[in-house]
């Protein structure tokens, strides 16, 4: 099995003042039309992306839901 890694895809750009994501994660809330580029920041979106998941149990949603909270905890959270 050969993986495809493209940097592009994956690698954060910024959205706004405060949010900032990766292309893959913008095609995916495109796909859900999820409004994102109005979001103040991760904890928003993912109140957002959390409703839709709720009505819908999507995987891709979930695993889009994890990767935005853990990296939401890292970036606000004192350790």
């Amino acid at each position: 099995m050969e993986i495809e890694i493209n940097p592009e895809y994956t690698m954060l750009k910024k959205v706004n003042k405060n949010l900032y994501l990766s292309q893959e994660q913008m095609d995916i809330l495109k796909e859900y039309q999820i409004s994102y580029e109005d979001k103040q920041s991760l904890s928003d979106l993912f109140l957002e992306i959390e409703e839709i998941y709720n009505q819908c149990g999507d995987d891709v949603l979930n695993n889009l839901l994890d990767v935005l909270s853990e990296r939401d905890y890292y970036e606000n959270y004192n350790k």
